[in-house]
């Protein structure tokens, strides 16, 4: 656990000096004889007290970290992103302003990752520690524990200033492409990333009972990032079909895609953004129903598409492209039964239809005491979980494949496809040394590692980063001539203002 002083430090090095020190009026720290503080705008955040006071917007408003400092411990929620002003409603029962056009600076990205329940986050919590480090190039500032899940922060090293041009914002909009592509890129490698929710939103506020890691070395550089963004972006073309191409699928017996239940949501228009079954669970399902009834990939993205533009309120191409390259990943048998009911009742209140448990639905697996074998996901956790234990809080432990497998008892071949399986991923390092033994690392050792010597850690880091990246200006980051072409390259604008 981090002490009090060490979450406040976290708090501050996320809003980057974007508040004023003390308060504007009644403050008890700026006594008399003290400097007072020059009158450079500053901008404003919200807290909330609770998730339900979050989702009624009913929240305080704080300008200063005087303020922040005085009430964060009885917060649960924030908005971690700067805005311009912040208000109340008329009768001071909501916080009004928290829009993204009213943002004042971009401080962080926040990847939310959500699972089923509380024992399956701390289940999972090795698998999403393999799975943060971004392109092998953006380590997390911080990592949060949620009811949950986990919130996953990339702290900028510089601020995003937000800049109005011709009626645009460019910044906002490439910030919003990057915030994007950071998120599709952890969920191929882990279940459960809320891909719907909004970039610049309200996510938890660090506290001393829910930081699992933080560094304040690990920043984000924001030229960095741009860049790998375009990289990222030039990976994933995207056509955008015909808006008045027929959707048809021949029928066929004991396909999910001839149900009724499929025909109804495939016409609704109406499915909204937002948490839970919303856009991105809609367009799983349909995907989902496709893969089970053999269905080509292609084909699945053509309807999907369509489906997707016929939306008052669309999904980015790329997100219904994931949400197919999910389905057809070989990790699901089709659409399950609980997602389609709850997707009726909220899309297809009026649906009459009939919806077949019999054909294609998951069956729940036995428990793995129960099976003769172990799922190679299972052996994966396993010889993450070996390698962390052993390894302690080194950066990097000596181990044969024959001490793993007398440990685990698992084989050679399955241990060989199991290492393969962890490298690909970047979940796992392998450095030969001849006839000594191999030494591992993995993601979660170099967490340990950086907890136990940050600074070192850090300066490793940096001079890694500064081999595969253009060293950046340590100035604030504002659009100018230079960058606002990388600016539209990543938002997709191709004229520059």
């Amino acid at each position: 656990m981090y002490d009090l002083k060490t979450v406040q430090t976290a708090q501050k090095l996320v809003l980057h000096d974007s508040l004023h020190t003390y308060k504007v009026k009644n403050s008890r720290s700026n006594i008399a004889g003290q400097v007072m503080e020059t009158p450079t705008k500053k901008g404003a955040i919200a807290l909330f007290s609770s998730k339900d006071s979050m989702q009624k917007a009913h929240g305080v408003v704080i300008t200063s970290f005087e303020a922040l400092d005085a009430i964060a411990d009885r917060m649960t929620h924030w908005t971690p992103n700067t805005f311009s002003w912040l208000g109340y409603t008329q009768n001071r029962s909501s916080v009004r302003g928290h829009r993204e056009a009213n943002l004042a600076q971009i401080n962080t990205l926040v990847v939310d990752i959500d699972f089923a329940d509380a024992q399956e986050r701390d289940a999972r919590e090795q698998e999403v520690l393999g799975a943060v480090t971004v392109a092998e190039l953006f380590i997390p500032t911080m990592i949060l524990r949620t009811t949950k899940g986990f919130h996953i922060y990339y702290v900028f090293d510089q601020p995003m200033f937000l800049r109005k041009t011709r009626g645009q914002f460019p910044v906002l909009k490439a910030a919003q492409k990057m915030s994007s592509f950071v998120r599709q890129w952890i969920q191929k490698r882990v279940a459960g990333v809320d891909v719907g929710c909004n970039n610049f939103g309200i996510f938890r506020i660090p506290r001393q009972d829910n930081l699992v890691f933080f560094d304040a070395h690990m920043l984000v550089q924001v030229s960095a990032l741009m860049k790998w963004s375009q990289y990222y972006a030039a990976q994933v073309p995207v056509t955008k079909p015909d808006k008045r191409q027929v959707i048809s699928l021949a029928p066929d017996e004991g396909r999910q895609v001839d149900q009724a239940w499929f025909k109804a949501l495939l016409k609704v228009t109406t499915v909204k953004s937002g948490q839970g079954l919303a856009r991105h669970n809609t367009v799983l399902t349909l995907a989902l129903a496709m893969y089970q009834s053999k269905i080509s990939q292609q084909r699945a993205r053509d309807v999907l598409d369509v489906f997707n533009s016929n939306l008052h309120d669309p999904l980015a191409d790329h997100e219904v492209v994931q949400c197919v390259r999910d389905a057809y990943s070989g990790n699901y048998r089709g659409a399950a039964l609980s997602y389609v009911q709850g997707l009726l009742d909220q899309w297809v209140p009026n649906f009459s239809g009939k919806v077949v448990a019999g054909i294609g639905w998951h069956k729940f697996a036995k428990p793995r005491a129960e099976r003769q074998y172990s799922h190679a996901h299972e052996w994966r956790n396993d010889v993450l979980a070996l390698i962390n234990r052993m390894g302690g809080s080194a950066a990097s432990v000596a181990m044969s494949t024959r001490q793993i497998q007398a440990e685990l008892g698992i084989s050679p071949a399955s241990l060989n496809r199991v290492m393969k399986q962890l490298q690909a991923t970047s979940q796992l390092k392998r450095v030969q040394r001849g006839n000594q033994p191999t030494l591992l690392t993995t993601v979660t050792m170099l967490f340990k590692s950086a907890m136990v010597s940050r600074q070192a850690q850090s300066q490793a880091w940096t001079g890694y980063l500064t081999t595969l990246m253009p060293t950046v200006s340590k100035n604030v980051y504002e659009p100018t001539v230079g960058t606002l072409t990388e600016i539209q390259a990543v938002s997709g604008d191709s004229e520059p203002p």
